[in-house]
């Protein structure tokens, strides 16, 4: 039933409107035989009445004084009119108003009989002929339909125009309907069906679909647009993952070679002098030479493994981002100062999050606003967790537009704030150029199934702009 609706619909309005058509004919069909029937039946009764009395009062003489018969001289109180023929056409008497008598009168007319002729005007007249005297007379009866008839014979002509329009403006609704509603939402409905999301874009406007059917393809086109947008991000984001992921590999691999595999190599070569002969004297320095170069791929090698899974994220906030605060200090050869409320506890995943996102706001603010001091406060505000971090660097113009900003190789400010959308968080960044950059982190400090009350948004140095004034540098 749902699949034929639209058909439902349709037919539900032409039925009826057929139906009323079909009914509204028979009607006047039926209508136009009792108006005929009515106007031969008045001039035959008429016709033979006044010759009934003429028989009757006259006898076989027909007498000159025509007020013997009121009839007529009663005038215009006579539908029509009535007149005494004799037999060679000449007008005894006659009721007043006749006027057309001899355009009417054809010697052929059937006696006894109504029947329509027309006058040389065209117009509709109802005749009735009697004879008298055995043919020697004859009384005509006649009524004018404009006359008698007239406002039902104009009523009759009208009902059918009014029909006939009736019938066209529901035509043209339902051809209207059809065209700019049905066969819109038909050609839609095609569309959807062939549309593969976040690929292929509908037609944004159908200039034959009413109102609210564009306005639906509209918000269609929107929502295709958005999926695309999105597809093309995630697109995006697999590549920055796996180009993220090589980079990284390809730096471990360096990292690797230039340092432990550097000194696995200087191990093999203290063991290989070891082995020679006659070199016995040599050889407590070989081992001490070996043993001092494990013990330095060693560190190196703990380097890494800490850099690439700190161990300290365990230990809580502020013992994590006060370790890492001092290996940006001397990594960077800068002042990183962290000051942590000892009462914020959150899951180690965020704990991370706030770990990396430190380690990416201090490189920023390093290489690219030439920092020499950092300073990052983390605690509790409105049942949230609130994350600070500001530099004395040049500042610049902020761009919140981050997908913009990761196109450009930009991809600081980005991380930063994908991390912070992970955590169900905000991010605020004020800066302006010569005053240093100030990053404001808000975020619950429950997973975002567990939502708790994100903090305020930092407030905004005095002269600074706000964030998104132009395009950001970072």
């Amino acid at each position: 039933m749902r699949r034929h609706l639209l058909v439902v619909l349709t037919l539900s309005i032409l039925l009826p409107m057929f139906a009323v058509l079909l009914v509204a004919g028979f009607g006047l069909v039926h209508h136009q035989w009792a108006v005929e029937f009515v106007a031969r039946s008045y001039v035959e009764d008429l016709a033979e009445n006044v010759a009934s009395r003429i028989s009757r009062d006259a006898g076989p003489y027909f007498p000159t004084d025509m007020h013997r018969f009121r009839i007529f001289s009663w005038g215009p109180s006579l539908p029509g009119w009535v007149a005494v023929l004799a037999a060679d056409g000449k007008v005894l008497m006659a009721s007043p108003g006749v006027r057309n008598l001899a355009a009417l009168w054809r010697p052929e007319l059937p006696f006894g009989k109504a029947v329509e002729v027309r006058d040389k005007q065209g117009e509709r007249y109802t005749i009735a002929v009697y004879p008298v005297d055995e043919g020697s007379r004859y009384v005509v009866a006649a009524v004018a339909w404009n006359q008698l008839l007239g406002p039902l014979v104009r009523i009759g002509h009208l009902w059918p125009i009014l029909i006939v329009l009736m019938t066209l403006a529901s035509l043209l609704a339902i051809w209207a309907l059809w065209r700019w509603l049905i066969v819109p939402l038909r050609n839609m409905d095609t569309e959807i069906s062939a549309l593969r999301l976040g690929r292929d874009l509908p037609r944004a406007d159908d200039p034959q679909a009413v109102l609210e059917v564009g306005r639906i393809r509209h918000a269609l086109h929107r929502l295709a647009t958005a999926a695309i947008e999105r597809n093309d991000l995630r697109n995006r984001y697999v590549t920055d993952i796996v180009r993220v992921q090589e980079d990284e590999k390809r730096r471990i691999a360096r990292e690797l070679h230039d340092g432990p595999l550097q000194d696995i190599t200087a191990m093999i070569q203290q063991v290989r002098l070891y082995r020679m002969p006659g070199a016995e004297e040599e050889r407590g320095r070989h081992l001490n030479l070996v043993e001092e170069t494990a013990q330095s791929a060693v560190r190196e090698l703990r380097a890494m493994c800490d850099e690439l899974s700190p161990p300290w994220l365990e230990l809580g906030v502020a013992a994590a981002l006060t370790g890492l605060a001092d290996r940006l200090s001397r990594s960077f050869g800068v002042r990183v100062v962290v000051e942590a409320d000892e009462t914020v506890e959150t899951t180690p995943e965020r704990v991370l999050a706030i770990f990396r996102i430190l380690q990416e706001a201090v490189s920023n603010a390093v290489r690219h606003g030439n920092a020499t001091e950092i300073a990052a406060e983390i605690g509790r505000e409105n049942g949230g967790i609130r994350f600070t971090i500001r530099d004395n660097g040049s500042g610049f113009t902020p761009d919140l537009d981050f997908e913009h900003l990761r196109v450009q190789g930009h991809r600081g400010l980005a991380n930063m704030m994908e991390r912070m959308t992970l955590l169900d968080g905000t991010m605020t960044i004020e800066s302006d150029a010569g005053r240093g950059t100030l990053l404001v982190f808000c975020f619950p400090d429950r997973p975002p199934e567990e939502p708790g009350i994100a903090c305020t948004e930092g407030i905004r140095k005095e002269g600074g702009p706000r964030a998104g004034d132009g395009p950001g540098e970072r």
